[in-house]
């Protein structure tokens, strides 16, 4: 390694003092030392403070084999508004390090540099950074998800990202925005207790069919609830699904254990919801108490097995609600207005049988059949004449009922075969009569 040595003193022999020099640049600029008194522009002063008035430019240092090991500079970034960034290279183009500009304006960003070889044109140098708080580098090392270095602070950031088919979202998907692009098709949330409380994630739907966003858990009975009602307790409410219509979004956040929602669009292309809740998903127990937020959807499926009845509490408030009772094990599904400690019902109840389904009103008090009407009439009602195997006026199982061979007669079927027609010249019963006394 070359030195340069004074032989009377032993101290290294340093170029010709330049304490300050002021450089705009527009294009990149090589340095040169001020070796023998000799004058020339662009000198590798002691200090150096520099604007930069585009972008990607390099200030280009001199050969690192004209100085001693320990030749040192201050370069200093006193852009601001509107100028750039720069990069400090060796003299063959190695970056050494990017100075950005400062948010604090004049207050730029400042690195003390330093050769440590000098063997070759290039040379081996290193940089400190000097009183600037946090550094670009610094601030590019802390960004995580959610958040991106722009010079030297940490800004947020929502990167996203687009699904057209079933996703499982992962813990690195944490301040994503999920953009479903696909048909009707399903999401599931990870595990709360694997990515901890505040992950959070957005989900738009862009698609031409519903996107349903599940929750799921390995870490007990209750990991997958969705706004609890009462978290915290065995039967914490909530549901383990929730629909996203086409062009709504929603953000979910975890606390560690349930999943919250929150900014749920509700957009007038679509003016009703579905919730579905599984009465096992968590196990509810009676009475259950609906929260404000799911009692917004007006079309309300209740699925799973009962293991006793249940009564569901629905919020003291005017609406009106489409249920449909899909669950199964012979115990009583019931609906009333809430009263203030969530234990009974304040008014009168309305009880679904299972796979049935009821338009149901709420005055905030009580609940009401819509379809309770105790009179109606038409004035008439054509039917097609139908066949003894498919008659027009049927029960319950289609091949009993009536229907017309003809004009003028009226016949009678009982599974699928014709017993009996009744026209202008009598009662025929082709099965003839049984019993009685004639």
């Amino acid at each position: 390694m070359t030195t340069y040595t004074n032989p009377y003193t032993g101290q290294t022999i340093s170029p010709s003092q330049v304490a300050y020099e002021s450089l705009t640049i527009s294009t990149s600029t090589t340095l040169s030392w001020p070796i023998n008194g000799t004058e020339s522009a662009n000198i590798a002063a002691n200090i150096i403070e520099v604007t930069a008035t585009a972008a990607s430019l390099n200030l280009i240092l001199p050969p690192a084999t004209q100085v001693s090991v320990g030749q040192a500079i201050i370069v200093r970034n006193v852009g601001s508004g509107g100028q750039f960034a720069f990069n400090v290279t060796s003299n063959t183009g190695t970056v050494i390090v990017n100075i950005p500009l400062s948010s604090a304006g004049a207050n730029s960003n400042t690195y003390y540099i330093y050769l440590t070889n000098n063997n070759t044109v290039s040379g081996t140098w290193a940089s400190i950074a000097m009183g600037i708080g946090t550094s670009s580098a610094t601030a590019g090392t802390l960004a995580g998800n959610g958040l991106i270095a722009i010079n030297n602070t940490l800004n947020e950031n929502t990167p996203v990202r687009i699904i057209t088919t079933t996703y499982t979202f992962l813990v690195t998907d944490r301040a994503n925005l999920f953009s479903w692009n696909g048909g009707v098709g399903t999401v599931t949330l990870p595990d709360p207790a694997s990515v901890g409380d505040g992950w959070f994630i957005a989900v738009k739907n862009n698609g031409t069919g519903i996107v349903t966003v599940t929750g799921t858990g390995a870490g007990g009975a209750y990991t997958a609830v969705i706004d609890p009602s009462n978290p915290g307790s065995g039967s914490p409410g909530g549901s383990s699904s929730v629909q996203i219509q086409i062009a709504n979004s929603s953000i979910f956040t975890t606390d560690g254990t349930y999943w919250y929602t929150y900014a749920l669009a509700q957009t007038n292309v679509f003016n009703y919801t579905q919730l579905i809740v599984n009465v096992n998903s968590p196990a509810l127990t009676s009475p259950y108490q609906m929260t404000a937020a799911f009692a917004k959807n007006v079309i309300q499926e209740f699925t799973g097995v009962l293991s006793a009845n249940l009564l569901v509490l629905l919020p003291q408030t005017v609406q009106i609600y489409s249920i449909r009772n899909l669950t199964t094990g012979g115990y009583t599904l019931t609906f009333g207005i809430t009263n203030t400690a969530g234990t009974a019902a304040i008014g009168t109840t309305i009880a679904i049988p299972a796979n049935q389904a009821l338009i149901i009103i709420s005055d905030g008090t009580d609940l009401y059949n819509a379809s309770s009407g105790t009179l109606s009439s038409i004035t008439s009602l054509q039917l097609a004449n139908g066949s003894a195997a498919a008659p027009s006026l049927t029960f319950a199982d289609n091949t009993t009922g009536y229907y017309s061979s003809g004009s003028g007669s009226l016949n009678f079927a009982i599974s699928g075969q014709t017993v009996g027609s009744l026209s202008s010249v009598g009662l025929l019963l082709t099965v003839g009569v049984k019993g009685g006394t004639f």
